[in-house]
């Protein structure tokens, strides 16, 4: 079993410089940097490596909110537990001067009696490296200048933290799986996560948008180990206009495109909205598995028919709905959030079903003799079909007519394909492709192109053989 990673915590006053550094010493633009401050509300952590040692260090919010505030409650409660898990904490001022709550910040980390490293940023030129004396009035002696946003002294740093966390390079755990929780602001992600976790990750509030990184936690379910991931509530374009709504808009939509499975909360009261549609586009766009999931079910009122006539108001409001599973829940309540997981890593390993090459074209066959084809009906012909991918299945169509296999004509048989691949909620991909002129039978078309296809493989191989051996001939010379 592996052990526990040591946790390094990034502690200072807002807009200190805590994100960039995060950023900086992970190699990646993970936590959302602007020059608003307040701007970070949850923790986010990521693994660090160095040749000897391996840990995770979290970006946490600057502990000097307002009380006036109205998420400073739930922020502050996230980041002093996050305080209270960590092994070693960087604690950060900024140049030029020692500001009065970085007092208090002191008093704060030196009450936790843990290992620390202080550090005083946006030393971006040597000019203002004199100012550096002025923190000595905190008391302490050993303190680091660094720039996090030239990465100036960064492997010092790197130094002096692992300097205080035993040497660790065991293998980062890979995830089986990864699924995204995305939906627009309010719907209950932050509160689903918090729930499947069983502690609070998540600062959760009624305030929307109140989560603007994405948050990625391990969890392991069903022997499977499952990256779980906390979007921000996705607004429509037209009304992402600062830019920390924008790059909250980027994170999500990568999330989605990085993702096996993704879950869309609804929230239950206002149902398919605007908003949830355009988010639900975003989904289909990338191409990814989606499960439908109407969130706080526990403040609707019920009665035997109330779940039917609920998902039949979603399909009136959006068409779509009928080709995702629809599960209700209530994160608050941990009501059906244990199915909606088990639902996610079911449809995950549906996606890599495949369909035999016979069955399907019998299948098609039959489709097109069942009297519901849309538009041209016999007009239309399909010689002959074959799965070219899974993740997602995708299908190769070859046929009569390119031009008559409309919009309806694709959707009737990416609908039939999903029935027969026993999946809702998995997109279906078919490319159309007209007969290949001059060829009859379009089984011969197929196989000379892979005839075609494995002799450019035979050729690069030889090619690559022959390359090795001039190389080895002229290291003999």
């Amino acid at each position: 079993m592996s052990k526990k990673k040591p946790l390094v915590a990034i502690v200072g006053r807002r807009n200190v410089g805590k994100s960039t550094l995060f950023n900086a010493l992970i190699n990646k633009k993970m936590a959302i940097v602007d020059d608003h401050p307040g701007l970070t509300r949850d923790v986010i952590s990521y693994r660090v490596d160095t040749e000897t040692h391996s840990f995770l260090i979290s970006d946490t919010p600057g502990l000097d909110l307002p009380d006036n505030e109205e998420l400073s409650e739930p922020i502050l409660t996230t980041a002093y537990e996050a305080l209270g898990k960590a092994d070693l904490i960087v604690l950060m001022f900024e140049d030029p001067i020692v500001q009065k709550f970085d007092h208090d910040l002191l008093r704060i980390v030196r009450k936790l009696d843990k290992p620390t490293v202080m550090v005083v940023n946006k030393m971006d030129s040597e000019k203002q490296l004199v100012n550096m004396s002025n923190f000595y009035e905190l008391g302490v002696s050993d303190l680091l200048p660094v720039s996090a946003l030239r990465r100036s002294n960064l492997d010092l740093l790197l130094d002096k933290i692992t300097a205080f966390i035993p040497a660790n390079r065991g293998e980062e755990p890979i995830a089986d799986m990864r699924i995204s929780f995305v939906g627009k602001p309010n719907a209950g992600k932050s509160t689903l996560l918090n729930s499947l976790l069983g502690y609070g990750r998540s600062v959760v509030s009624d305030v929307p948008g109140t989560t603007r990184d994405s948050i990625n936690e391990l969890i392991n379910f069903e022997n499977k180990k499952i990256e779980i991931v906390d979007t921000a509530g996705l607004r429509k374009r037209s009304k992402v206009k600062e830019s920390v709504e924008f790059y909250s808009l980027t994170r999500t939509i990568r999330a989605i495109e990085h993702s096996d499975v993704v879950i869309h909360l609804i929230d239950a009261q206002s149902g398919m909205t605007d908003t949830d549609k355009k988010i639900s586009d975003e989904i289909v766009k990338a191409n990814k598995p989606v499960i439908i999931a109407v969130n706080k079910w526990d403040t609707v009122s019920k009665d035997t028919n109330t779940f039917k006539e609920y998902t039949a108001e979603l399909k009136r409001r959006f068409f779509r709905i009928d080709d995702f599973p629809v599960i209700s829940i209530s994160a608050k309540e941990k009501v059906r959030i244990h199915k909606l997981l088990s639902s996610a890593v079911e449809l995950f390993e549906d996606s890599h079903k495949r369909i035999d090459t016979g069955v399907l074209n019998r299948r098609l066959e039959q489709m097109k003799n069942s009297g519901r084809l849309p538009g041209y009906g016999s007009d239309i012909k399909v010689f002959f079909a074959t799965q070219m991918n899974q993740i997602p299945p995708t299908f190769k169509f070859f046929v009569n007519d390119a031009s008559k296999f409309r919009i309806d004509v694709v959707r009737y048989f990416q609908k039939e394909l999903q029935k027969l691949l026993g999946i809702k909620g998995l997109p279906i991909k078919i490319k159309i492709e007209g007969k290949p002129k001059n060829i009859k039978n379009v089984q011969e078309a197929i196989d000379i192109r892979e005839k075609n296809r494995r002799k450019k493989v035979e050729n690069r191989t030889v090619g690559i053989k022959k390359s090795k051996s001039v190389k080895k001939s002229k290291k003999r010379k």
